[in-house]
């Protein structure tokens, strides 16, 4: 062995021995137990003493080392060093000739006894090493772990206050704190919670907690209250924190930023750690983890927000535009045909025979009524997009209000050629539903039905009972609706290509619509290119329908 390997050799011990009596001096968690360590060494030392005569040298050594390894293993390097000296000065005294002393008769026990002291140290701080390492990548593990299910929790909510709730929970239930509270500025940047789990926790916070929150909203940083040193605490990474002395017989608390790369969203607050302990950094970094993803989360939640906003609104300018197309052309028309004919009858320069004021009059009330109905409509489309369409239903009889429309229908059906009948089954139940409402609807898909379909074409209004509900049809045999317009047939101002040169203005059908679902009931239609079309709807039969029934 040259000079090198010796000082080699010397030196790897020497840095064993410093670092576990560094280790011996720092944390107070490891102070309790190193007095492990050393009874330890004081009940395997009383247990061989009686046998030191049959066990010899050797063997004590190796049973002083297993006992090494298992300490280092069990506490850590700084309990393992306590020991390896321990047990060095015990083989020495106990079970080294002569005994009871620390004199040393033969060489190789000098030998034997400094190689197991070298030995045991650098054994003990390389069990503990491979401990340490095990237990990071066991907290690496559980860190991943835990941050995929908050992922995985995370993955289906939608809506911002759908986000913090899973949050808050999930801190709790994976995490296994007492309790979390998510704040988040307010209009007027002042921290508010807006949500927190398990619900008895409730949302009010006191002054000192809303102090911490708010400083670590400003600085970015990790901080807390500590209530066994009655003082707020901050991580040592960022210096010391402002301390406020106080009683606290609360547990202790955690805030921790929720923050992006580009701003800081807000506070995690978390209550007690899972073993009621104090936060370390470990804690810290674990919970920053969950705050990063609870900010990723809560961006997504305001970016899904701002979407559909974006979204709402330009649906809102479709909407608006598509209005105004249909009704600047809608309108176009009977007031150009109405400012004709009341110009023509206020010319007092040519003389009318009283057939053709007739003609105009005439004329005038036909646009007057096609306008009114357009105005009807639009009113109609708004109070069904607001939701404030509220049907004043009464108990009526379909097969009477089937007559009636029908009889409206009947002179239309004539001017065009239609053959128009109607089909009501037998012993209907009377209804409830709003009657001008239902009666528009039927109309309109008459009208639908006349306006659409060749002169000459059949068109029947049936209207039958199903086991929940009353069902009214009306079906043409005309050319058919094409099947890529069918679902689209109900939508605002939807028009198929080939009736635009009919006029009109696309929102007969969706006022159907409104008016059915409003009711409570269904609208659909059925058709075949060549074989005309069905629209069918529903009222639904409600129960106090057959107790009336009954009753009469």
């Amino acid at each position: 062995m040259n000079i090198q390997d010796l000082r080699q050799s010397v030196k790897e011990p020497a840095r064993a021995i410093e670092e576990g009596v560094n280790a011996l001096w720092t944390g107070s968690a490891t102070r309790v137990r190193f007095p492990i360590a050393f009874v330890s060494v004081l009940i395997i030392t009383a247990v061989m003493f009686p046998f030191r005569d049959s066990l010899g040298v050797f063997n004590v050594a190796l049973i002083y080392l297993l006992l090494c390894f298992v300490i280092s293993l069990a506490v850590g390097a700084g309990p393992g060093v306590l020991a390896a000296i321990a047990s060095f000065i015990a083989f020495d005294f106990f079970f080294i000739p002569p005994y009871h002393t620390f004199t040393i008769a033969k060489v190789d026990h000098v030998l034997a006894l400094f190689a197991y002291l070298g030995i045991a140290v650098v054994s003990a701080n390389l069990v503990a090493r491979v401990r340490l390492r095990s237990e990071i990548a066991e907290r690496a593990q559980r860190r991943t772990g835990l941050l995929y299910e908050l992922n995985a929790a995370l993955i289906g909510d939608v809506t911002l206050e759908e986000v913090l709730a899973t949050i808050v929970e999930r801190v709790v239930h994976i995490y296994g704190a007492r309790g979390c509270r998510i704040l988040l500025p307010g209009d007027d940047e002042a921290l508010a919670v807006r949500s927190w789990f398990p619900p008895e926790l409730g949302q009010q916070i006191d002054r000192q907690q809303q102090v911490i929150a708010e400083w670590v909203l400003a600085n970015r940083e990790p901080a807390g209250l500590n209530s066994r040193d009655k003082r707020s605490y901050r991580s040592q990474r960022g210096g010391a924190l402002r301390l406020f002395t106080f009683i606290r017989k609360a547990p202790d608390v955690l805030y921790v930023p929720i923050a992006t790369s580009q701003r800081i969203v807000g506070v995690l607050e978390v209550l007690s750690r899972p073993d009621r302990g104090l936060f370390t950094e470990e804690d810290q970094e674990l919970l920053g983890s969950f705050a990063n993803q609870a900010a990723l989360a809560l961006e997504r939640g305001r970016l899904s927000e701002e979407a559909a906003q974006a979204a709402a609104l330009a649906e809102s300018d479709q909407l608006k535009s598509a209005l105004l197309a249909a009704v600047s052309h809608d309108l176009r028309t009977p007031l150009a045909v109405t400012k004709a004919c009341v110009t023509s009858l206020l010319d007092q320069s040519v003389h009318w025979s009283d057939g053709e004021r007739e003609e105009f009059l005439r004329s005038i009330d036909e646009e007057t009524d096609r306008l009114t109905l357009l105005v009807s409509n639009l009113l109609d489309l708004s109070r069904i997009e607001s939701g404030v369409l509220r049907p004043d239903k009464e108990w009526y009889d379909v097969a009477e209000l089937i007559e009636d429309v029908g009889g409206r229908l009947a002179s239309n059906a004539r001017q065009t050629g239609h053959q128009l009948r109607t089909n009501v089954e037998a012993d209907l139940p009377v209804a409830h539903f709003d009657y001008v409402e239902i009666a528009q609807v039927v109309m309109n898909l008459g009208e639908n039905a006349i306006k659409y379909t060749p002169e000459g074409a059949e068109i029947v209004i049936v209207a039958i009972q199903t086991e929940t509900a009353i069902e009214i049809s009306v079906k043409d045999d005309g050319p058919g609706i094409p099947r890529k317009e069918l679902p689209h047939i109900f939508d605002k101002f939807h028009r198929a290509e080939a009736t635009k040169r009919v006029p009109g203005s696309g929102i007969g059908l969706a006022i159907c619509k409104g008016i059915v679902e409003a009711h409570g009931g269904q609208i659909w239609v059925e058709s075949e290119p060549g074989k005309g079309a069905t629209f069918r709807f529903t009222l639904p039969i409600e129960e106090q329908v057959a107790i009336e029934v009954g009753v009469a």
